[in-house]
Parts: structure tokens; C-alpha cells; sequence
């Protein structure tokens, strides 16, 4: 039955993901009439910081235990992770919640690199076509 809960969390999790990727490029496309790739790789920067702080937070120290032992008698090893090891119980809770805390801090991020500011130029083709392309601000 918990398999069932999880696996049904798990779905709402990616599907909810999905939806915000659809809506963002939906409203983009309805607003300009152009699919704004940047989009896609603002989600993805929000994801590459979500990985590289839960790849952080979990590295671990291995440290020989002699008191503990395996079947065939040999010393155990026992990993901490180092956030475990500094911050306690608190630390358990970083390392558990490390996906939504680096969302979070990944936020402002985004709001950075989608601050900067790049004039849109309308561009046309012979065919009729028209793109817009942002080129960077000369000083």
C-alpha cells in the first residue's frame, strides 16, 4: 500500500513538472508566437542546481567500525555524510529535503540570468516569416 501512496506522489510530482513546463511555453507562444527555447533550459538549470546541491549535501566520510562486524568477520565500514556529521538531526533533514531547498535557492538564480536585459528585434524572412532574435545591449 505505501508503494501505491509513493508511486501515486510521484506522478502528481512529474505530471505537476510537465504542466509548468506546458504553461510557461503556452503563455510564451500565445504572447509572442514564437516557441522560446530558453525555457526549456531555465527548467533545466533548475534542475542541474537541484542535483549538484543533493550530490553535495550527501558526500560521506567511511569510517571503519571494529566493533561492528560483517558475516565473514571483517571490520564494518559506516558512512556519514558530512552535513549528518556537522549539523546532527538538522542535517538528516537537508539531506532528505535537498531536492526542494536547491528549487528554492535556484530561484533566484533564474531570476538573474532572466533579468539581464536584451532587446527583441523582429526579423523577417523573404517567405514572410518573422522571428525574434535578442541580440546583447552594446554600452
Amino acid at each position: 500500500m505505501d508503494a501505491l501512496v509513493l508511486q501515486i506522489f510521484n506522478g502528481l510530482d512529474k505530471g505537476s513538472a510537465y504542466a509548468l513546463i506546458a504553461l510557461g511555453l503556452t503563455l510564451v507562444f500565445g504572447t509572442l508566437g514564437v516557441v522560446n527555447f530558453a525555457h526549456g533550459a531555465l527548467f533545466m538549470l533548475g534542475a542541474f542546481c537541484a542535483v549538484s546541491v543533493q550530490a553535495i549535501l550527501t558526500l560521506e566520510r567511511v569510517v571503519i567500525d571494529p566493533d561492528k562486524l560483517t558475516a565473514w568477520g571483517t571490520p564494518m565500514e559506516v558512512r556519514t555524510p558530512y552535513i549528518e556529521a556537522w549539523l546532527g538531526d538538522f542535517g538528516t533533514v537537508l539531506i532528505d529535503y535537498s531536492v526542494p531547498f536547491s528549487i528554492l535557492f535556484a530561484i533566484p538564480v533564474m531570476l538573474i540570468i532572466g533579468g539581464w536585459d536584451f532587446p527583441a528585434e523582429r526579423l523577417s524572412t523573404p517567405g514572410g516569416e518573422s522571428y525574434i532574435c535578442c541580440l546583447p545591449r552594446e554600452s
